[in-house]
């Protein structure tokens, strides 16, 4: 029997008794045209209303619910032959899954999917296929630890200086033991290069892209000078050239890489290494800390450029690191700085050198955008 309606009382004269009325009555409805006083359900129509007044009304009503009980009818039958198809019960009749272990298994497939071998060449990060990475400002302190760090990891590095003897030392370094398993893929090699001049970053790009047969897939920016001076005394030169190394240099290379990235359809990482005073400011360094500062600007802006074009871009913030710029310092200063520091030593640049392996790997592949304190806790 057809179920009836709620609260009791009759049926409705339209109300199928039997299945055999009820398929009968549906086929009438579907083949038949409402009455001049009725609609396909039955309702009667005013008899103050004209015949062909309601006639639209009832015939659009009649149709939507015609068209409505066809649809319900076919996606029933699509999760039913699906089912079937299967050679597993229909759809809605399956047991369902616990979400943890769906979670869980979908983990398990990412991870599971191959990374793509690093490029790197003045900057790190895994790209397309051989491995191939510029460093700029490679010659010296954290470029120089950046640049051994990735090269233990299996990238070919490609080192840019502004002094050439210095990023051929690098190279040197990098061509000690454990290399002979590296010649197959290519080998390290020097650029000499101001960052700072227009031009000069898209043919060191050019030129490593012809080294290598193709574009690299990290990039890292670490060139970078100070001109210390109080602001009431600082030179407009001064300012001129902190700017143009520090933040226009990064400018230029981090435009060079996304252009051959993106033209050539390959994924990449760009790391710019700027500092903590750039977010906190330093005396005499208004000019250093300007710069710096920009650099945490630009990578944010170009991390949301980017990332539809699978390349990330983050930037790495060095507290007081042993290198040349800090070992200008005054001891006394240096000193006092120490006992700022929650972890009481200044930093290193192999520190630093592991952030940036971090950021260039697969590892890191949800992180754009962001700027990592190496600090040992200075200015929290």
């Amino acid at each position: 029997m057809w179920p009836r309606p709620r609260g009791g009382g009759s049926a409705p004269r339209w109300w199928p008794q039997t299945p055999g009325a009820g398929a009968a009555y549906w086929l009438r409805l579907a083949l038949a045209t409402p009455p001049p006083r009725s609609d396909w359900l039955g309702a009667a129509v005013p008899a103050s209303r004209g015949r062909f007044a309601m006639a639209a009304p009832l015939r659009l009503r009649s149709a939507l619910a015609l068209v409505t009980g066809c649809g319900v009818f076919s996606l029933g039958w699509g999760f039913w032959s699906h089912g079937k198809a299967r050679g597993a019960r229909p759809w809605a009749l399956r047991r369902r899954r616990p979400l943890g272990p769906c979670l869980k298994s979908l983990v398990c497939r990412r991870r599971a999917t191959p990374a793509p071998h690093p490029l790197v060449t003045l900057c790190p990060r895994r790209a397309c296929s051989l491995p191939s990475f510029p460093l700029a400002g490679a010659g010296s302190g954290i470029g120089r630890a950046v640049s051994v760090r990735l090269a233990r990891e299996g990238a070919t590095v490609a080192a840019c200086d502004l002094d050439a003897a210095a990023a051929q030392e690098t190279v040197r370094l990098l061509r000690g033991p454990g290399s002979a398993e590296r010649a197959a893929l290519g080998a390290h090699a020097a650029f000499q290069t101001d960052v700072s001049e227009t031009g000069a970053a898209k043919h060191l790009l050019e030129q490593v892209q012809a080294s290598f047969s193709r574009p690299p897939s990290v990039v890292v920016s670490s060139a970078g000078i100070t001109r210390d001076e109080f602001l009431l005394h600082m030179s407009e030169d001064g300012w001129d050239k902190v700017l143009a190394v520090n933040l226009k240099g990064t400018f230029l290379v981090t435009q060079a890489a996304a252009q051959a990235l993106v033209s050539s359809g390959c994924h990449g990482s760009i790391i710019n290494i700027s500092s903590i005073v750039g977010k906190v400011g330093n005396l005499t360094q208004t000019n250093y800390a300007a710069s710096k500062a920009g650099v945490i600007g630009l990578t944010q802006a170009v991390a949301l450029e980017l990332g539809r074009h699978g390349i990330r871009c983050n930037c790495v913030l060095p507290g007081f690191i042993v290198t040349p710029l800090t070992q200008k310092v005054p001891q006394k200063v240096q000193d006092k700085v120490i006992r700022m520091v929650p972890m009481g030593r200044m930093g290193i640049p192999e520190d630093v050198a592991d952030v940036v392996a971090f950021l260039a790997s697969e590892d890191s592949g949800y992180i754009t955008g962001a700027s990592v304190e190496v600090t040992g806790g200075l200015f929290m």
